[in-house]
């Protein structure tokens, strides 16, 4: 017996055994089918174990699955519900054995879940069946009181025995989707830990996850359940961000009929800008947010209702404290009553943070140890009953296009309140801010929000909000009055020390409010300030992009009583070098990248924006601006202007249309014009600072039209200008960057030169129009220089042609290549001030040197007046200048050539040269402008008719002749007086065949040829005499070393000086006549001299001439009557022809002549008139001379015989 005892429970530990091993040993992923078809039927869903699966019962029961899939409901948008790549079970096999469920742990690896919303309304979530739901209404319904139903009521109140130690899910997903609401949301990175007690508690969980984006960290628990109604729970939940925690507890009450809940609040964090950069973007927060945060406080909350306990919550901000009072009733009716007081808030510590820089948040520590289990599967194995089609993702259009109505609830009554004691800003406090506003039957009233503010301040808002069309709006008024805006605008530190003290005292604004969620408006607005009214609307679109439209007018503006008043500063004198001067390397500023002037452009890419304004008038500079309009859109960064007017700047009117496109090529002009007309700019410019670049009142009317096309840094413009009866027309191309550069076609057209130099206010006045000037040239610039190419055009009937170029170098350069016909100048002369009498000149004069000395030299011709030659250091310049002929009064000169180099301040004449009084001229010279200017001088001239030159030069002597004369000088000096006195050098002076017909009107030295003109007789042209003169030129003074006469009447030699810096001559000589048979015999018989002295002394431009004649007729020779057969035969002519008289004539011919008018004024004395001209009848004939009667006895001699 004992042996059948043990062998029975060998047997029984063994077959105990093999209950426990075998299943080792068995290969349950056969079972998959079977498995899948079982949750099938339980579900309705299809069940893919695309691994293995495992179950050992030693030493504890463990059950292993891999790559589990359990399908979504029909029509879902993702095809599996559930999905893991790892699921562990271990349980306790003991207290199984006794019929409690331990289960030690539950390990899921990567799950994934998806919860959606069906277009149905229905869960994904909903696992019944068509069995289920039939078996569900076939039942039998129980009563209370049956048996068999309380015996039901009593056994499901049991609990299940069941504990589970450890449920763990390592990196996790939740998806939750409601396509038909738009809706999706994800939580994934879960790792958790939870544990269960036993279903009535307690309860564990830690975890933590990323929620949008934000990882949050969570851990709790709750108690053991206390007769199914009362517990005790705490969590927390943690942020990385801004190191923020919020902890909630307390107990749970009435679980059954409703829970309650009653406990304490703490959330606190170390920075709110971090908190709140969890959910912002924005790469910096506002810094007065970086500070740390606190709410704590009791919550009470019931199916009733929520409050926030008796003394509400404490709020805490840095250093800012304040209580938020708040209760909720779930009654028929809700009421929701909500008051937030602060006793005082430190907005400066606001405006004086610096900005808090976002930063990545310290990750959260982790609840687990994750797993090293491999993700890796074969997928050689696949379900056989999975048979749910894929249903690809696809966008949801739900939402789009569509418009949700908003509708306040009528069911609810609602009242929030805030109030602040003080808010301080800039070291005064805002007082008394205060906020009501209160729900009822769907209307929001704006009951109150107001404020104090400084500068005796009050600004106010009130209106009521409801439904409106389906959507929220709000319609209240705004109401701004501070008594003192000096005040106001000091606190606000804004600089109001220069605006007048009774300006700035008081401004009121009212207007109405129309908001809704899409756009707030402003309207019936009406501001006053000093005397101005605002009045007029606008909209502001509640959009990611600012965009607003404004129609306002203002009536009247003084500008003047808000600026300061310009200071006169006394200018120091700057000391002007007088060589020019290079900087230092060292010391020059490196090149700036240039700026692109439309930068401050930039800002209308940021809005959008319908502008209609207008204002009537504004007052500035004490000048007056009427009717200024505006009438302009900006949309995505273009601007149209359909009208920028201005009625009257200063008396100008301006238009301005077209529009501003942006482009990738940059903004771009649209026929972008611009109109400026006025009679009088002068006000205008006054305005515009420009006062003093013209003569604005002598310019009178103006005409500008511009219009631009094209990039607006680089424009096509076309402009004209209309002023002075000239104009002026450019059209080309601009380009500002990166470097400044540009072409255009330029016409000038100039109707009178002298109205347009009074016009700009010159200095120079021509003495009268040289007619029409027309100039055109092609115009190109950069920034190393610019030219004028092709110029070619009219002066008057003369043509122009040439080009001129300047380059901008370390010294500029300026090339001059210009070409003109026959140029009369006379009209180009500089119109001479009136001469004022001589008592006003000399007492002018005596003021003039009281005050600064002596300025003109003893003579009155030279000016001690320093002369400036620094321009010649400021460039270099290269000359040519071609004319046909330039006319001067009488004086024409015929092919003109200059050629002309400056370089280094040394200005090189090596050519100017003409055809000018018959004969050629030329000159070179070259001047160096140094600190005492060099100039060094030639002349050279040849073949000048000596009629035409002194015809040219108003003198009135009457002679004929070439002149020749070759000169070189040199100079230095500082003044005209310098250079006269200082000059040095040889002149070689020569008359040919000169001949003087008569005396002059005024005194000259050729005077002295009129006795030639006496003894040559009845043709001066006998008379012919050369003279040639040799002069040294020391410090201004000319001394005659040789001067010579010859002809065949007389010789004559003179010696003497020429004093140029007191403008003195002072010459004497003699003429010796010459000796022949004939003259020598009737001197002898006449007694007449043979050598007649003459004397030239004074002024230089006005000598007195001295000629001893011996009482020889000044007449116009000596008339020999002789026989008349002496005459036929013809020995008339030899005597006259011996003695130097012509031919008898037998019928002279009187000349007619017209009277001279009188010479001009000189030193307000007027000239007397000239003597009446040789040969004129007379009342009178004076007496036959001694010599005249001789004459007449020889030939009544040679008659006789």
């Amino acid at each position: 017996m004992k042996k059948v005892l043990i062998g029975l429970g060998v047997f029984v530990a063994l077959v105990f055994a093999a209950i426990l091993v075998v299943p080792s040993f068995i290969d349950w992923s056969g079972y998959r089918v079977d498995i899948a078809q079982k949750v099938k039927e339980a579900t309705g869903r299809d069940l893919l174990i695309g691994g293995d699966i495992s179950l050992s019962l030693l030493p504890s029961p463990v059950l292993k699955v891999s790559d589990v899939h359990f399908a979504n409901a029909e029509g879902a948008q993702n095809q599996d519900m559930f999905s893991t790549r790892q699921l562990d079970v271990r349980v306790a096999l003991m207290p199984l054995l006794r019929g409690t469920v331990h289960v030690q742990s539950i390990r899921m690896i990567e799950p994934t879940i998806h919860l959606e919303v069906l277009a149905s309304g229905q869960g994904n979530w909903d696992f019944k069946t068509q069995a289920q739901a039939g078996e569900s209404s076939s039942a039998p319904s129980q009563q209370a009181g049956d048996p068999s139903f309380e015996d039901a009521q009593e056994s499901k109140e049991q609990p299940l025995p069941l504990q589970i130690d450890d449920f763990i899910i390592e990196r996790g997903r939740l998806i939750f989707e409601d396509t038909a609401k738009g809706l999706k949301e994800e939580i994934s990175d879960i790792n958790s830990r939870f544990a269960i007690g036993a279903l009535n508690g307690p309860f564990e969980a830690a975890a933590t996850m990323t929620v949008r984006g934000i990882p949050i960290g969570f851990d709790g628990s709750v108690g053991k359940i206390v007769h199914g109604r009362t517990g005790s729970f705490a969590a927390q939940v943690k942020l990385a961000h801004g190191e923020t925690t919020a902890r909630l507890s307390g107990t749970l009450v009435n679980l059954p009929e409703g829970p309650k809940v009653k406990g304490k609040l703490a959330f606190k964090g170390e920075s709110l800008a971090g908190l709140i950069s969890a959910f912002d973007p924005s790469p910096k927060q506002h810094g007065g947010l970086n500070r740390p945060f606190n709410i704590e406080g009791e919550v009470s909350y019931a199916p009733s209702g929520l409050t926030f306990g008796e003394d509400g919550l404490s709020l805490a901000l840095g250093q800012d404290r304040g209580s938020l009072q708040f209760s909720f009733e779930n009654l028929e009716t809700k009421k929701l009553t909500a008051s937030a007081s602060f006793n005082k808030i430190d907005g400066d510590a606001w405006l004086t943070a610096r900005p808090y820089q976002v930063v990545a948040p310290k990750p959260l520590a982790l609840v687990i140890s994750p797993s090293n289990e491999s993700g890796a599967s074969d997928g050689t194995r696949v379900s056989t009953v999975l048979s749910n089609p894929v249903v690809q993702d696809k966008p949801s259009d739900a939402g789009q296009g569509a418009t949700q109505s908003f509708t306040l609830p009528k069911d609810m009554e609602a009242s929030l309140s805030l109030n602040v004691d003080a808010l301080l800003l800039k070291g005064k406090a805002i007082r008394q801010v205060q906020g009501a506003v209160s729900l009822s039957q769907g209307e929001l009233a704006l009951e109150r929000l107001s404020a104090i503010l400084p500068g005796a301040g009050e600004v106010s808002v009130f209106g009521v909000a409801g439904e409106r069309d389906g959507q929220l709006q709000f319609d209240g008024s705004l109401d701004l009055n501070v008594a003192h805006l000096r005040g106001a605008l000091e606190w606000a530190e804004v600089d109001v020390k220069g605006v007048r003290a009774d300006r700035l005292q008081q401004v009121m604004l009212s207007s109405q409010i129309a908001a809704t969620p899409k756009e707030l408006r402003l309207y019936d607005v009406k501001a006053t300030m000093d005397g101005s009214t605002l009045t007029g609307a606008t909209t502001i679109a509640l959009r990611s992009r600012p965009s607003f439209g404004a129609s306002l007018q203002l009536d009247r503006f003084n500008a003047d009583a808000y600026l300061r008043e310009k200071q006169t500063v006394e200018k120091k004198p700057v000391a002007t070098p007088t060589s020019p001067t290079t900087q230092e390397p060292s010391q020059a500023k490196a090149p700036q990248k240039p700026v692109n002037p439309l930068e401050v452009l930039a800002f209308l890419d940021r809005f959008d924006a319908n502008l209609d304004l207008s204002v009537g008038q504004v007052t500035y500079e004490k000048k007056t601006i009427k009717k200024a309009k505006l009438e302009a859109s900006v949309f995505n960064g273009d601007v149209v202007i359909k009208k920028a007017s201005v009625g009257s700047f200063g008396g100008v009117s301006l238009e301005a249309t077209g529009g501003l496109n942006k482009s990738e090529a940059g903004l771009l002009a649209e026929n972008l014009t611009l109109t400026a007309h006025g009679k009088s700019w002068a006000n205008a410019a006054q305005m515009l600072g420009l006062g003093d670049v013209a003569n604005w009142q002598k310019i009178g009317p103006v005409s500008l039209n511009s219009t631009l096309n094209g990039k607006v840094l680089a424009p096509n413009l076309d402009v004209s200008i209309d002023a002075l009866g000239s104009s002026v027309i450019v059209a080309g191309q601009a380009d500002l960057l990166p470097l400044p550069k540009g072409e255009a076609s330029v016409n000038v057209q100039i109707a009178n030169l002298g109205k347009v130099t009074r016009g700009l206010g010159l200095s120079y006045q021509p003495t009268g129009n040289p007619g029409d000037i027309e100039l055109n040239s092609d115009v190109s610039f950069n920034l190393s220089g610019a030219s004028l190419e092709n110029i070619t055009g009219k002066v008057g009937q003369s043509a122009i042609s040439g080009k001129v170029t300047y380059k901008l170098k370390k010294k500029p350069f300026v090339d001059v290549s210009l070409k003109t016909g026959a140029l009369r100048l006379d009209p180009f002369m500089a119109k001479q001030v009136k001469a004022r009498s001589s008592s006003q000149a000399k007492s002018a004069a005596n003021n003039n040197r009281a005050r600064s000395g002596t300025q003109t030299s003893a003579s009155g011709k030279w000016s001690r007046e320093k002369i400036d030659f620094s321009a010649l250091h400021g460039l270099d310049a290269k000359i040519r200048l071609q004319s046909t002929a330039l006319l001067h009064k009488k004086v024409k000169a015929e092919n003109v050539v200059l050629k002309a180099d400056l370089k280094d301040g040394v200005l090189d004449v090596s050519q100017a040269s003409a055809n000018v009084f018959g004969g050629q001229l030329s000159v070179t010279s070259k001047t160096q402008a140094n600190e005492i200017a060099q100039i060094d001088t030639s002349v050279k001239a040849t073949g000048l008719k000596l009629a035409p030159l002194l015809k040219g030069l108003g003198s009135q002597t009457c002679a004929d002749g070439t002149v020749a004369l070759q000169g070189r000088f040199e100079t230095q000096g500082q003044s005209q007086y310098d250079f006269i006195s200082g000059l040095n050098g040889d002149v070689d002076f020569g008359l040919q065949k000169v001949s003087v017909g008569s005396k002059g009107k005024g005194g000259s030295p050729l005077d002295v040829l009129n006795l030639l003109a006496v003894l040559s007789g009845t043709n001066p042209s006998k008379g012919l005499a050369d003279i040639s003169t040799k002069a040294v030129v020391k410090k201004g003074v000319a001394t005659l070393t040789t001067a010579s006469l010859s002809s065949n009447i007389a010789t004559g030699s003179a010696t003497g000086q020429v004093d140029l810096p007191n403008w003195l001559i002072d010459i004497s000589g003699a003429l010796k006549v010459q000796q022949n048979a004939l003259v020598g015999l009737l001197a002898k018989k006449a007694k007449m001299k043979q050598d007649y002295p003459f004397a030239i002394k004074g002024a230089l431009d006005k000598p007195d001439v001295k000629l001893d004649t011996g009482g020889v007729s000044s007449g116009g020779g000596l008339i020999i009557p002789l026989p008349d057969k002496l005459d036929k035969k013809g020995y008339g002519n030899i005597i006259r022809g011996l003695l130097g008289g012509g031919v008898k004539n037998t019928a002279p011919k009187v000349e007619e002549t017209t009277a001279t008018p009188p010479l001009p004024a000189k030193d307000g004395i007027i000239a007397p008139p000239p003597p009446p001209p040789g040969g004129s009848n007379s009342s009178s004939t004076p007496p036959p001379s001694v010599e005249q009667q001789l004459l007449q006895g020889l030939g009544n001699v040679l008659k006789n015989r």
